[in-house]
């Protein structure tokens, strides 16, 4: 069934029919070429879904019939904070999708030492394309929330935000003691808390340098590698975001989302 998230007024109440905004009336219309009777559900971020049926589709709108609320699908008991240095466009917004797929929780575009002169000055048009990648992930995978986008902010920024004590892992090529498998069993096996928040530093395309290590250690951050293979920036964001998830999301108390 299609899923949509909308603007939360246009599901205040329980308002019996619902017209669609006109983009999202061309695309039920248009696209997906739904018949009256059809069903899809629309999401406003709060957790719960809409089930509505089309009740009207033609050239001046689409309705659809409200038919009830309920609570979404459960979100990953294991929250992930992607803390992603600032990558060239597609690469970065290749992260977005399929961080969003994977169950990243929040996303924080990091000006690292190594990025790309000019990253950093996304305006709002690149902000709002950002936004909807995220959003027709989260449609496509059958997410109840959208997982949040912060602003880009310097990694030293980053690091100073993080509280204290939160489990954060920064990956690094020049890692060798200790592994992130190593890193993610040693918290599974000594952690006693039934939902988890873990922070992962991933650099851009140039890599971490020492000095940021060095900051990040400074910040309760533990380096740690992913092997004996240099991955690309958004192939190690994404395996580490996989690693931890599956990981983590066994832990005693947690529940299957």
């Amino acid at each position: 069934m299609h899923r949509f998230f909308v603007e939360p007024t246009l599901l205040a109440g329980t308002p019996d029919n619902i017209v669609l905004p006109d983009k999202l009336a061309h695309q039920v219309r248009d696209v997906l070429h739904l018949a009256i009777g059809e069903q899809l559900v629309l999401l406003d971020n709060s957790g719960d879904e809409v089930l509505a049926t089309v009740a009207k589709s033609n050239r001046t709108g689409v309705e659809v019939q409200y038919v009830e609320r309920r609570p979404g699908p459960d979100e990953p008991s294991v929250r992930i904070i992607l803390c992603q240095g600032l990558l060239k466009s597609a690469r970065f917004e290749w992260v977005l999708e399929k961080g969003t797929e994977l169950g990243v929780a929040v996303f924080v575009p990091t000006l690292c030492h190594r990025s790309m002169a000019g990253l950093d000055k996304a305006g709002p048009a690149k902000i709002a394309r950002w936004q909807h990648i995220i959003q027709e992930a989260a449609e496509q995978c059958d997410c109840s929330r959208l997982p949040e986008l912060q602003p880009i902010r310097p990694l030293a920024q980053v690091l100073n935000d993080i509280p204290e004590g939160t489990f954060s892992l920064m990956l690094w090529e020049e890692e060798h003691a200790l592994s992130l498998r190593d890193a993610l069993n040693t918290y599974h096996a000594t952690t006693t808390t039934s939902s988890t928040t873990i922070v992962l530093f991933i650099g851009p395309e140039g890599g971490l340098t020492a000095e940021e290590i060095a900051l990040a250690r400074q910040r309760g951050v533990q380096s740690v590698t992913l092997g004996q293979r240099t991955l690309r920036a958004e192939t190690a964001a994404l395996a580490a975001v996989a690693n931890a998830m599956y990981a983590l999301e066994n832990m005693p108390g947690n529940t299957e989302c």
